[in-house]
């Protein structure tokens, strides 16, 4: 049955993140765009660090990168991007057009600065230091959420929001992880390399970790293309 604890994890996410396109259709374009332009930091991390010394969970081809992995990086990465905008009844103050060249220019630049240089430093801390995929996935993810806030001030609350909604939607996921499949948690996670720290059950590191992904990714969209955050006037009726 363990074997397919990660799989009924990712489906988790992937209903939440079916919800998304359902209730936020303006959105449905973007939520594809930067899930396939960002997810792939997952299973690269997921291979070369996590499976190392955070957790060890089985796939369904049985094999160290499954399908799970694509499911879970790609809903982890729309999630925090749009949660706060369908939570707090949001919007932007423009549309995506991928005929802007300048636009889609100017926000391939910024997903390289925001994510692939944190992602370099994070592989440089765990590679060459031997320091734990934890402490390096949070500096990279904290590093990335930093650049944005850097240039966009803005959207601190939309960020810090974010932060506390990915920790919030997750916490269920792991509850009904456990109840079943009874001690997966034991079982998949190597507490040996963590701090031992729970918080009703669940890692205190992943509670860490969802959190400085929406950190990371919660003002994605309005600072790769340049939009604001705007009042959903039709929602917010």
């Amino acid at each position: 049955m363990d074997k397919y604890f990660f799989l009924t994890g990712s489906l988790y996410f992937g209903i939440i993140t079916l919800w998304m396109y359902i209730k936020l259709p303006k959105y449905r374009k973007a939520m594809t765009i930067l899930g396939l332009a960002i997810f792939w930091t997952g299973p690269v991390a997921e291979y070369f660090w996590f499976t190392k010394d955070w957790w060890h969970p089985q796939t369904i081809t049985n094999t160290i990168i499954g399908p799970e992995d694509f499911i879970f990086s790609f809903t982890n990465v729309v999630i925090p991007i749009f949660i706060y905008k369908l939570v707090f009844k949001k919007d932007v103050d423009g549309e995506l057009e991928m005929t802007d060249k300048n636009l889609i220019k100017n926000g391939i630049k910024k997903i390289i600065i925001c994510f692939f240089i944190p992602f370099i430093i994070a592989g440089i801390l765990f590679q060459l230091f031997h320091i734990s995929s934890v402490i390096c996935v949070a500096v990279g993810l904290f590093l990335a959420g930093f650049i944005i806030l850097i240039n966009r001030k803005d959207l601190l609350s939309e960020v810090l929001w974010s932060s506390f909604l990915m920790a919030i939607i997750t916490m269920p996921a792991y509850w009904l992880l456990e109840f079943i499949f009874p001690k997966s948690i034991e079982k998949i996670w190597d507490f040996s390399k963590l701090t031992g720290i729970t918080f009703l059950t669940i890692p205190i590191e992943d509670i860490l970790f969802y959190s400085l992904l929406g950190f990371a990714l919660g003002g994605v969209y309005e600072y790769i293309f340049g939009f604001k955050l705007i009042k959903n006037q039709k929602r917010a009726k």
